[in-house]
């Protein structure tokens, strides 16, 4: 069944997209602690030709994976997106992002009750559209 939109905005992580450091997407995330992890699966181009659209496929093979959020150190607003999955669902996705200029794109994951991560760097060959 679906929830009522009203519903659906108060999982939305305000603090955490109006975060302007890495440190303070973390804390909003409750994510200072992470381990480094190879389930995680990031890819995304060695070097992107424009910034303005950068694709991304995230995929977690943790078990019990709750939460996958992208983070791309050197944008205004690091926290690029965030996603919830409930059981069952795949944690999976691709997405188009905006890197600013050449920069780490991190991928943080929740499950079990602990944060996971994984990172690539990608250089932005063209980034003056984009700041």
């Amino acid at each position: 069944m679906l929830r009522p939109i009203s519903a659906m905005a108060a999982d939305w992580n305000k603090t955490g997209f109006d975060a302007r450091s890495v440190a303070d997407v973390l804390k909003s995330l409750n994510a200072g602690s992470s381990a480094a992890s190879k389930s995680i699966q990031l890819k995304v181009p060695e070097i992107a030709d424009e910034g303005s659209v950068v694709p991304v496929f995230v995929a977690s093979k943790i078990p019990n994976t709750q939460m996958i959020a992208i983070i791309v150190d050197n944008n205004v607003h690091p926290l690029a997106a965030s996603f919830v999955f409930s059981n069952g669902a795949d944690p999976a996705f691709s997405a188009q992002l905006k890197v600013r200029r050449t920069s780490a794109v991190k991928v943080v994951v929740q499950a079990g009750g602990q944060y996971f991560r994984a990172s690539k760097e990608v250089k932005v060959a063209s980034a003056d559209m984009c700041s």
